[in-house]
């Protein structure tokens, strides 16, 4: 694919789950890690140009991932690069994802690709970003943004909702907002033409303005400067932004329907770890079901 990939590893806390480690590299679903998610996903769709930035409390994200060849990787320029705040000269607290962007610019205008894929670490699903791109590709769109139904419900606070209209085009941007049940939750996953992205970045970091959803989208939307699509994504989703979530969502892995998702069968989710002899391997095939083990969705040994 005509694609490159950008990892954001999600530096927040969720406690003392995060108090040595980044949420990329935290773990789930026994074996497996955040970050595993996003990596599957960009290298099912072919992707093989990717950049991870992180900032803070990442040697156990790096010893994960190590060269990167369980999801077919190779670590190195023009491949799969660790965008550390040593390796790329910012050393501070990133105020947003433009800032976060901004400290990795180089990496985007030596690459090579068309589009840019932005993917969080802290939503996890199985996705077939070829037909996302394409979709967007074929929609004129500036900005595509995935996202799901169901989530919003004038309760949880989300970083962003959107509402669109019968075509799928965003009307309306809610950011760190509580929205309602009209509003669909956005996966913290975007697809944005490589040029455009290094053009908004740098226009809005010239006016102090960090934050994507905020001060690019928002404004964009509002003054008529960008065309923004959703992409609505029919599987299931994992949306891990406290610890309540994080338990709820490992709960989640018992559920029949979770096991049969199909899009797994496109997407596999890869891991460093594959060793049958871990302990959390143990627990994974342990757990079962009335007539079935526990989990090969999204757990495949691919």
């Amino acid at each position: 694919m005509n694609v490159t990939g950008i990892v954001f590893t999600n530096d927040a806390s969720l406690g003392e789950l995060t108090t040595k480690r980044t949420m990329a590299s935290l773990p789930f679903g026994g074996r497996y890690r955040q970050v595993d998610w996003a990596l599957s996903n960009l290298a099912c769709a072919g992707v093989r140009h990717i950049g991870i930035i992180s900032r803070h409390n990442y040697q156990s994200l790096m010893n994960h991932i190590g060269s990167g060849q369980e999801w077919d990787l190779e670590l190195g320029e023009g491949g799969l690069e660790f965008l550390t705040p040593f390796a790329m000269g910012h050393n501070g607290s990133y105020r947003g994802k433009l800032e976060a962007l901004d400290s990795a610019m180089n990496f985007l205008k030596i690459s090579t690709e068309e589009y840019i894929v932005l993917a969080d670490s802290g939503v996890l699903c199985a996705i077939n970003l070829e037909k996302i791109v394409e979709a967007h590709a074929a929609s004129g769109a500036d900005v595509t943004v995935v996202v799901k139904d169901g989530i919003c419900n004038g309760q949880k606070q989300l970083d962003l909702a959107v509402k669109v209209d019968a075509d799928d085009r965003v009307t309306d941007v809610a950011v760190d907002y509580c929205a309602g049940e009209q509003y669909l939750a956005s996966m913290g996953l975007f697809v944005i033409r490589r040029e455009l992205l290094i053009e908004l970045a740098d226009r809005a970091l010239s006016r102090a303005q960090y934050h994507f959803t905020r001060d690019v989208l928002t404004s964009g939307l509002r003054d008529g400067t960008l065309k923004i699509y959703g992409w609505r994504n029919p599987g299931c989703v994992w949306r891990l932004d406290s610890v309540l979530d994080y338990y709820n969502c490992s709960m989640a892995l018992l559920k029949p329907e979770v096991q049969a998702e199909p899009e797994a069968a496109h997407t596999p989710c890869m891991s460093s770890i594959m060793s049958s002899d871990s302990p959390s391997t143990y627990l994974m095939e342990t757990l079962t079901l009335p007539g079935r083990r526990l989990v090969r969705w999204p757990f495949s040994f691919a």
